[in-house]
């Protein structure tokens, strides 16, 4: 899929209106985040939107890795959807989400990456994997500030995951490869509109 086809598409996914999908919900569907690291780029932000009372989140991010952090300046663009499988725990004034789990898809820009292997560049599979297009999952968590009042639109959250190329790569090749350069960490904040 074509990156404007992808971003037209997922803002129209973003678009679908809650009375379609059923949902009657105090909370406001729309939110706004930004994120450090999580493989889409060193900060990135992206906004998005709740379905399902909350149980689902649909965003759309827009990250920027600086060259002096990863030797060259790279611009993503990721599609990410989250699951929420448990209820929230309240811990004081605070509501704990302990699970919290997703994909995301994401796309590098730039012309040296490619979705596919160009073949007159080199040998067939050669890479094995498309440099542009990247696909992930995560694990994580979330604490809502909801019942403050300080900061009652305000959430942090924090994800661990990693690539599909990594995890195969790993696989086939443990001893190149630890846990710690397959995995990723990402830490956000999450705001309510």
């Amino acid at each position: 899929m074509k990156p404007p086809i992808a971003f037209l598409t997922t803002a129209l996914f973003l678009q679908v209106s809650t009375y379609a999908l059923g949902q009657e919900n105090k909370e406001p569907p729309y939110h706004v985040k930004a994120q450090f690291a999580g493989d889409i780029g060193l900060v990135s932000v992206g906004a998005g939107r709740s379905f399902l009372r909350g149980k689902v989140e649909a965003d759309l991010f827009l990250g920027y890795l600086p060259e002096r952090v990863g030797g060259d300046r790279i611009v993503t663009a990721a599609v990410k959807a989250t699951c929420v499988p448990v209820k929230a725990l309240q811990v004081r004034s605070l509501d704990w989400q302990p699970l919290r789990t997703g994909l995301q898809a994401g796309h590098t820009f730039g012309r040296e990456y490619f979705a596919f292997e160009p073949q007159d560049k080199y040998p067939k599979s050669y890479y094995g994997f498309s440099t542009a297009i990247h696909l992930y999952s995560f694990i994580g968590g979330q604490v809502d500030f909801s019942r403050t009042k300080q900061l009652p639109r305000v959430g942090i959250y924090y994800e661990a995951g990693s690539s599909a190329e990594y995890l195969i790569s790993y696989a086939q090749n443990p001893r190149y490869l630890s846990p710690g350069k397959i995995f990723h960490l990402a830490l956000g904040v999450r705001m309510k509109l």
